[in-house]
Formats: C-alpha cells, sequence, structure tokens
C-alpha cells in the first residue's frame, strides 16, 4: 500500500511533499484547504488525527503527525543509503540534527510569532520589535552557516535542506534576503532541483 499524506495549502507540509518526491517513494496525496476566512485547517483532519493539524502521513494503519518525526519515520524506512541524511558517524550528522529540528523550532518560531501577531493587527510596540530582532538574528544565523557550508547540513543536500526551504522561500517572499547573499545562492539552488519543481506541481 502506498504511503498517503494529508496536504494542507499554504503549510509546512508541501516539505514533506517536496521530501518524497527527492526519495522517490510512491505515495498518494490528499489534498485539503484552508478556511478561506478564518485560514484555518478543515475540520475534516481531526478525522485522521485529533489535532487536525497537516501534515499527517499515514502508513497502512499508522497515522504520523508533526513534520520531524515523518521525515524521520521515512529516512528510517526509505533512506537506507543515506542519500538525504548523513550516517550517525558522519561528521555532518550533528549540524543535519540540529537544521531538521531548527526547522521547527527555535529558528522557525520568529516567523510564525510574527505571522500570528500580524493576523491580530500587532505590528508596533515592543512585542513586535522583539520577534522582528529575533527573525534578524535567525536570518544573521542562516547567512552566516551558509557563507561556510553550501548546505544545511555540510557539503551535500540533505532533507535538512528540505526542512528548512518552507520558511526561506517566505522570507525571500516578503523581500527579507535583499542583504543575504548566501541565503539566496542556496535558495537559488535548492529550486532549481527536479522535486522541488514537482513540488510546485502538486500545488503549494
Amino acid at each position: 500500500m502506498a504511503l498517503k499524506l494529508h496536504h494542507l495549502n499554504a503549510s509546512r507540509s508541501q516539505r514533506i511533499v517536496w521530501l518524497l518526491l527527492e526519495l522517490g517513494v510512491p505515495h498518494e496525496i490528499v489534498h485539503h484547504k484552508r478556511n478561506e476566512t478564518t485560514r484555518l485547517a478543515p475540520a475534516d483532519l481531526k478525522n485522521i488525527h485529533p489535532l487536525g493539524k497537516s501534515p499527517l502521513l499515514e502508513d497502512g494503519s499508522i497515522v504520523i503527525a508533526e513534520t520531524g518525526a515523518i521525515t524521520e519515520y521515512l529516512l528510517a524506512k526509505h533512506d537506507t543509503g543515506h542519500k538525504l541524511h548523513p550516517k550517525p558517524d558522519s561528521a555532518d550528522f550533528p549540524r543535519y540534527l540540529e537544521w531538521v529540528h531548527s526547522a521547527e523550532g527555535a529558528v522557525f518560531l520568529p516567523g510564525l510569532l510574527a505571522l500570528y501577531t500580524g493576523m491580530a493587527g500587532i505590528t508596533e510596540g515592543p512585542v513586535a520589535q522583539m520577534i522582528a530582532n529575533e527573525r534578524d538574528k535567525v536570518a544573521g544565523y542562516i547567512e552566516a552557516h551558509l557563507s561556510k557550508h553550501a548546505y544545511f547540513a555540510g557539503e551535500n543536500f540533505s532533507a535538512a535542506d528540505c526542512l528548512m526551504g518552507f520558511q526561506i522561500v517566505m522570507t525571500d517572499a516578503q523581500g527579507g534576503l535583499a542583504n543575504r547573499p548566501a541565503t539566496k545562492a542556496w535558495l537559488d539552488k535548492v529550486t532549481a532541483r527536479p522535486a522541488y519543481k514537482a513540488m510546485l506541481a502538486v500545488g503549494v
């Protein structure tokens, strides 16, 4: 039975679509659309997982939530040759782990807070400024890392690049890479990959 990915439009689930395409694993995409007014996920996702979030991966009777967990599951089962994740004894492994988890952790959080506060109309004041400062710090950290390494895990493309892609694409769309040449060069490189282009064709 093919894997089934529940993909929500305008969501981070597109990173798992990209990863599946890079892996070349047969899968089915089930599309879900946000409520156009509330921008929330549809209620029917709760029929699959109690949190009603996306991405959700179904593998037979198994249902897995959380982008990082789905990534680890897919790589453990379908990347035994370590094409998209370094072996634990590799010098790249610690970097890989950090960026895979940063994509949903401390590096991602300021952007998410900016989205929520912007939706609430909070664009000025101490909270907005604190978030802006954190976003700038994160962008600087990413730029410094990519100034030294071709990809997030080191010199080879990995699943960490798939996971970090969502944030950087959004940053670029908001004009945030104007003074980040290494990050922009990374983005140009990964978005030229056939699997990335195929992900766009699936719908984001």
